[in-house]
């Protein structure tokens, strides 16, 4: 794995949930959290959605729509909430996320490779593989050439998305969009578990790291 890439991707992470921060912050402020937990998905569902839309026409355009939209979206949600923003719930999913994420590149870096058992890896590879090549939606079947692919691929087209922004190629994008999808699902329900507790006024933190031990790690074990 590349260190640098590692970085860069992380940072690109942490810098969309920051920017998703400021929309659940103004959506959701009655939770503990301020929907810090699910922040990162929200803001990147709505890159997604109009790269999905655009993207019949032009995948190129319909990304940059995408991230021009997340950014109107926010600044209007700044001016909702026009408070100064508070950083720590923030800083906790960030840290939670950053955790999860280097976690699940270490153990990816044991054995990086896409491997043909169970055909899965493949189609995810090659579903990927194509849609970097291509400029339009849908991709094009890799393995049925010049026709359509007829299957679903959204979580593709999401990684295609990060790989694009950070310039990645898909051998690269492959594991580092894997450990990211695997740590939004941590800090996810680190959020849920958290909310939960304090509403019913128990240890937030402390059922937090349980509910993302329990889901993230001990469910694997």
């Amino acid at each position: 794995m590349e260190f640098g890439l590692v970085l860069t991707w992380l940072a690109l992470y942490l810098v969309v949930l920051f920017i998703g921060f400021i929309v659940t912050r103004a959506a959701l402020p009655g939770l503990a959290d301020e929907g810090a937990g699910i922040a990162l998905p929200a803001a990147l569902a709505i890159i997604w959605l109009v790269t999905y839309l655009v993207g019949h026409f032009s995948l190129p355009i319909g990304l940059w729509a995408g991230v021009t939209t997340l950014a109107i979206v926010a600044i209007v949600a700044r001016i909702r909430r026009d408070e100064q923003v508070a950083l720590y719930p923030f800083l906790e999913a960030a840290a939670v996320f950053s955790a999860a994420f280097l976690f699940l590149i270490a153990v990816r870096a044991v054995d990086p490779a896409v491997h043909p058992g169970g055909g899965e890896k493949f189609l995810d590879f090659g579903l990927l593989k194509s849609l970097l090549r291509g400029s339009t939606l849908p991709p094009e079947d890799f393995w049925f050439a010049g026709e359509p692919v007829q299957y679903y691929y959204g979580g593709h087209l999401l990684a295609s998305i990060l790989a694009r922004l950070t310039g990645t190629a898909g051998r690269y994008a492959y594991n580092l969009a894997l450990a990211g999808f695997y740590a939004m699902v941590v800090t996810a329900t680190y959020g849920l578990a958290k909310n939960v507790a304090v509403d019913r006024e128990f240890p937030g933190r402390l059922a937090g790291g349980l509910g993302a031990f329990f889901v993230g790690f001990a469910s694997n074990l």
